[in-house]
C-alpha cells in the first residue's frame, strides 16, 4: 500500500466525516456525514491534532488525537477511521504508528476508547499492544460500553 501522512486539510473533511459515517461505530451511533463533517472542521479551527493518509491524491483514513487527553497526562487517540474499501491493508496501523511517534515523549501509556461491540477494533488494537483496563458502561451511549484500552510506552512497565 502506497500512501503518505500529513495534516488534515478542511477539504478532506468531508472524505473523512464518510469513513466514520461508513464504520460500525458510525452506523451503532447514527453519525451523518453532515454532522461529522462539522465535528472534524471545528476540531481542525480550534487547533485539534488530526492527520490523514493520502493515497493516489485522496484520504485513505485519518487519525484525530488528544496529547495529554486522557487525565491530562496521557496520549489519546481520540478517532480514528479508515476507508472501508482498504481497510486492512495497513492504513490503519500506520497510523495508529503515527499516534504513537507524535506522542511518544508524552506520559507513560497510550490510551483510546472502543466500543464494546466493535471486536474487530478491540482485535486490531490488541495485535498492536494495546491491553483492555477497564469499562465505561454508558459512556458514549446508553446501551453501550466503552473498553478502555492501554499501551505503556514503554513495553514491560506498568
Amino acid at each position: 500500500m502506497n500512501f503518505t501522512l500529513r495534516p488534515l486539510e478542511r477539504a478532506d473533511t468531508p472524505a473523512c466525516a464518510r469513513m466514520v459515517v461508513n464504520s460500525v461505530v458510525g452506523e451503532r451511533y447514527g453519525f451523518t456525514a453532515e454532522r461529522m463533517t462539522k465535528t472534524l472542521t471545528e476540531a481542525l479551527d480550534a487547533g485539534g491534532d488530526l492527520f490523514v493518509a493520502v493515497q493516489e491524491g485522496k484520504p485513505a483514513g485519518f487519525a484525530w488525537i488528544d496529547p495529554k487527553g486522557a487525565f491530562s497526562s496521557a496520549p489519546y487517540l481520540r478517532l480514528i477511521a479508515v476507508d472501508p474499501q482498504i481497510r486492512g491493508s495497513g492504513v490503519g496501523a500506520a497510523l495508529l504508528a503515527e499516534f504513537e511517534r507524535r506522542t511518544e515523549a508524552v506520559g507513560r501509556s497510550w490510551c483510546l476508547l472502543v466500543s464494546d461491540f466493535n471486536l474487530p477494533a478491540q482485535a486490531f488494537y490488541e495485535r498492536h499492544g494495546y491491553t483492555r483496563c477497564g469499562a465505561l458502561p454508558d459512556f458514549a451511549r446508553a446501551g453501550v460500553t466503552e473498553i478502555l484500552m492501554m499501551k505503556p510506552r514503554v513495553p514491560g512497565t506498568p
